[in-house]
């Protein structure tokens, strides 16, 4: 109890910014929705892909799961930090997420490509 009370105190102590309320309103258009859905999708596939590399249990084929799994987290990532940007509670810089989505896509064809040398 002692070090969650502590850790919410450093943490309400050490935020440098400014408090301003989140433009919630942004959630229903088009863009954000579309990026919630996919980020809801996001987490089923990486849910999915979690039970799958532990079925395979260190098989041939579970590196390309475990490249499969960092795509989906990656992109999950990228999908909450882009609705999070747009309802205005965090500022990033606008090259962060396209940056995370080709890390997304780096990992999906490393993926593809030792599943197809390990059944080729």
């Amino acid at each position: 109890m002692k070090r969650s009370v502590m850790l919410g105190l450093l943490l309400a102590l050490g935020s440098s910014g400014k408090a301003e309320a989140a433009n919630l309103a942004v959630i229903t258009t088009p863009p954000v929705l579309l990026s919630s859905a996919i980020f809801i999708v996001a987490v089923g596939c990486l849910i999915l892909c979690i039970q799958v590399l532990g079925s395979l249990k260190g098989g041939l084929l579970s590196k390309s799961w475990q490249m499969f799994l960092v795509g989906f987290a990656l992109l999950a990532v990228s999908q909450i930090v882009l609705v999070l940007h747009a309802i205005d509670v965090v500022a990033i810089p606008p090259y962060v997420v396209p940056a995370v989505l080709t890390a997304m896509s780096a990992a999906f064809l490393y993926g593809l490509l030792v599943t197809r040398r390990t059944l080729g």
